[in-house]
């Protein structure tokens, strides 16, 4: 039996698979939001709640390996001595660090690469061989990189600059399953796909960037070092950890997208676009290149583009009296007879954007009701998975969307992506795909299997030509572009 723990946004999980899922535990993680646009977690809170899942799972079952998967770009920052974090976390969603990031940009470093790497991009569209080669990709990356506030490296550069005495610390910086890794066996460790979503990380040639930590001054020293996800992490009560993969890597692995152009869409807190490249990595602008796992003789990349309010925006219909049961959703949108234009801009404009704009509804009158400000929402989710997919598509030939996540529950989400895409969405039979990722990893990694995946319950065929309202919605989004409040 294999035990996962899985580090989410909102909750931290236990799964106990055997084969099939025996039992599932699940914990609120302590989060709050001080000021708006800042995201913290109380790590120690979800530490001790890790071992709690995890004692209560070695006590009751023959337990073989412990898996852990989370939430990829929140940072955590502590003191080696004390053993204890300095700061509450800042979560993946936390976008306080604004300045930081602008300050970074303005570095001569980025300017130069920028300049070298539209070079290389030019070039590249003459002579296509220049795209084959690591150092090109890696310049031609560069081009269209900048820092945000949302990048693990920026809110790091930002827990660092509040510290007035460094010298009284050693410290200590990760990602989620750094920080349980160290509280469960001791270990400074991480796996690629965490690595590699944290802007520190060079993906073409596996290693902390040194250009990277010279520009935000972050000494490598305090960063984990990088181990293959099936590799063993170190042992929890004598239960070795293994099958340590980021959350989106794991739901790719997941849903089977073993092979290049093989994309899937998890729709839970936000939405994850990820698109299977093979072996190699690539760049494309606007899209995130990423390691999707590096396991024992098997390594493979992938482009993300991400929405960061999805879920998160069904529940503040909810606190807001808008939805009361978030299941119903769907019922309640295929129900509308009235369409209503909404930019989901609730924290900014992530993919292909990258734009901090204000929200915008268009379209109100005083026959609307709630089901149409409902359907609004989750036909704004798709419009933005669609704009996503369609930069994927100049990429790769794709021919289905696979999708996990427990939003991917709702029947009318996932036709309009089907709608506004064209394309063949297929729903997992398992939506906690990133759970059922890391409990494959770790299966691997005892030798249970080589490769199996989720099948899936329901397919959604494109029904409805919805391509003139997404041509008026996306003209909306122009227009939200614009507009100075």
């Amino acid at each position: 039996m294999i035990a996962v723990i899985d580090a989410g946004t909102t909750s931290i999980k236990l799964a106990v698979c055997d084969e099939k899922l025996l039992e599932i535990k699940r914990e609120p993680i302590l989060k709050r939001s001080p000021y708006p646009g800042w995201v913290e977690i109380d790590v120690e809170d979800l530490a001790r709640k890790a071992k709690m899942l995890l004692d209560y799972a070695i006590e009751r079952y023959k337990i073989e390996a412990i898996g852990i998967t989370n939430q990829r770009t929140t940072v955590v920052l502590w003191d080696d001595k004390t053993k204890s974090a300095v700061f509450p976390a800042l979560g993946w969603q936390d976008s306080r660090a604004l300045e930081v990031a602008s300050r970074l940009n303005r570095d001569f470093r980025i300017r130069i690469g920028k300049v070298l790497g539209k070079i290389v991009q030019k070039s590249a569209a003459i002579l296509p061989a220049i795209k084959k080669k690591r150092a090109a990709k890696w310049l031609m990356s560069v081009a269209d990189f900048s820092f945000i506030p949302t990048h693990s490296s920026v809110k790091l550069r930002w827990l660092l600059d509040q510290i007035k005495r460094p010298g009284d610390f050693r410290l200590r910086a990760g990602t989620i399953d750094s920080w349980l890794i160290y509280k469960l066996c001791g270990e400074h460790l991480t796996d690629y796909s965490n690595a590699g979503a944290t802007a520190l990380f060079d993906p073409f040639n596996l290693r902390w960037s040194e250009t990277i930590m010279e520009i935000t001054d972050i000494d490598e020293e305090m960063l984990p070092d990088v181990l293959e996800s099936d590799a063993v992490f170190g042992e929890y009560r004598g239960v070795p950890i293994t099958g340590v993969i980021a959350d989106q890597s794991s739901s790719l692995y997941s849903l089977g997208c073993w092979d290049r152009g093989e994309i899937k869409v998890t729709n839970g807190t936000g939405s994850f676009v990820d698109l299977n490249v093979g072996e190699e990595a690539e760049v494309f602008p606007k899209l995130l290149p990423l390691i999707a796992w590096k396991l024992k003789g098997e390594r493979r990349y992938m482009l993300e583009g991400m929405l960061y309010y999805s879920g998160s925006a069904v529940d503040l219909f909810k606190e807001l009296g808008i939805v009361e049961d978030v299941k119903k959703t769907s019922e309640m949108a295929f129900a509308s007879k009235t369409d209503l234009y909404l930019i989901p801009s609730f924290v900014g404009l992530s993919t292909p954007h990258y734009v901090s704009v204000p929200g915008l509804l268009y379209g109100l009158t005083n026959s609307m009701r709630r089901e149409d400000l409902v359907k609004a929402l989750l036909e704004a989710v798709a419009f933005r998975i669609t704009e996503i997919v369609e930069l994927m598509k100049k990429v790769e030939k794709i021919d289905a969307i696979k999708c996990d996540g427990e939003m991917s529950s709702n029947d009318f989400l996932l036709q309009r992506i089907a709608d506004a895409t064209k394309l063949k969405v297929r729903r997992s039979s398992v939506l906690s795909g990133s759970l059922y990722g890391s409990y494959l990893v770790a299966g691997r990694a005892l030798g249970k299997w080589k490769r199996i995946c989720a099948d899936f319950s329901q397919e959604f065929l494109p029904k409805e030509d919805v391509s003139q309202k997404y041509r008026r919605w996306r003209a909306l989004l122009e227009l939200s572009k614009e507009i100075q409040v």
